[in-house]
C-alpha cells in the first residue's frame, strides 16, 4: 500500500510539473467564449435592425383594406431577441469566471503548493519519525483540495466541450447560420421597403423557424454555460465535503504507515 501511494504521489507530481494540460484547455475556453460573444453580437445586431424597422413605416397587406405594420408583427420576436441577448450576456460572464479559474489553476504558486503537499505526504509515508495518522490524513485532504483547484476547471472545460460537441455543435451551427440569414433578410427589407410584398410568404415561414432557432440557442447556452457549470461545481463541493468529513481509523492508518513492502 505504501509503495502504491508513493508511486501515485510521484506520478501526480510529474503530471503537475511537466504536462501542459492548461494550454489546450485555454484554447477550448476561447472557442466557447467566441461562440458566446458571436451569438451575443448577433442578437444585439438583430435587435438593432428590428428596432429600426419598428421606427419606420413598413406595412404588410393581408387582404383588401387591411394592413399591419411590420414593426408590430416583429414585436414578439424582438422581445425574444432581447431576452436571448440577456441570456448570452449571462453566459459570457459565466465563461469569464471559468477563465479566472483556469488562470488560477495554472499559477506557479498553486503548482508549488500542490507539489509541496505531495512531497510532505511522501515523507509522512516513509519517515518513521514523522508517522502521525492525523497529520497524514490532513495532508491527504490538502492534496485533494489542491488537486481540485489545480485541475477542476481544466477537467470541466474538457468535459463541457465534449458534451457540447456530441450534443449541440450541429444545432448551434445551423441556428446561428439561420439567424444570420434572417438578419440579412431584415436588412434588405429595411433598405428596400417595397421588396417585402414579393416574398412575404417565405419571410413569414422564416419567422416561425426563427423562434425555434432562438429557443435552441437559448437552451444550448443555458445548459452548457449556466446549468452544467453549476452542477459540476455542486458535485465538486459535495466531493470535497465528503472527503473532509470522512472519518478514518487512526489505528489502521498507523499500521499502514508502519508496514513494509506490499503488506
Amino acid at each position: 500500500m505504501k509503495i502504491f501511494l508513493s508511486v501515485l504521489l510521484v506520478l501526480i507530481s510529474l503530471f503537475t510539473l511537466f504536462f501542459e494540460v492548461d494550454k489546450h484547455a485555454l484554447e477550448l475556453y476561447y472557442e466557447s467564449f467566441d461562440r458566446a460573444v458571436y451569438s451575443f453580437a448577433l442578437a444585439k445586431g438583430l435587435n438593432a435592425v428590428i428596432s429600426v424597422i419598428q421606427s419606420s413605416e413598413i406595412n404588410v397587406s393581408f387582404f383588401v383594406g387591411a394592413t399591419v405594420g411590420l414593426g408590430e408583427i416583429l414585436d414578439p420576436l424582438n422581445d425574444m431577441v432581447e431576452r436571448f441577448s440577456w441570456v448570452m450576456l449571462a453566459s459570457s460572464v459565466s465563461i469569464g469566471i471559468q477563465h479566472l479559474l483556469l488562470i488560477l489553476g495554472k499559477t506557479l504558486f498553486l503548482k508549488v503548493a500542490l507539489v509541496a503537499s505531495l512531497f510532505i505526504s511522501f515523507l509522512l509515508i516513509w519517515i518513521k519519525k514523522l508517522h502521525n495518522s492525523k497529520v497524514f490524513i490532513f495532508s491527504v485532504k490538502v492534496v485533494v483540495l489542491l488537486l481540485v483547484l489545480r485541475f477542476g476547471a481544466v477537467t470541466f472545460v474538457y468535459v463541457n466541450e465534449a458534451f457540447y460537441n456530441n450534443l449541440y455543435a450541429k444545432n448551434y451551427k445551423s441556428a446561428t447560420e439561420f439567424i444570420s440569414g434572417y438578419k440579412s433578410d431584415l436588412e434588405k427589407i429595411q433598405q428596400d421597403k417595397g421588396e417585402l410584398d414579393t416574398f412575404w410568404e417565405k419571410f413569414e415561414r422564416k419567422m416561425e423557424i426563427f423562434s425555434k432557432k432562438v429557443i435552441k440557442l437559448i437552451t444550448i447556452f443555458v445548459v452548457t454555460t449556466i446549468i452544467f457549470p453549476l452542477v459540476y461545481l455542486w458535485l465538486l463541493m459535495i466531493l470535497l465535503k465528503w472527503i473532509f468529513n470522512l472519518k478514518f481509523d487512526n489505528d489502521k492508518i498507523m499500521i499502514m504507515l508502519n508496514k513494509k513492502g506490499f503488506k
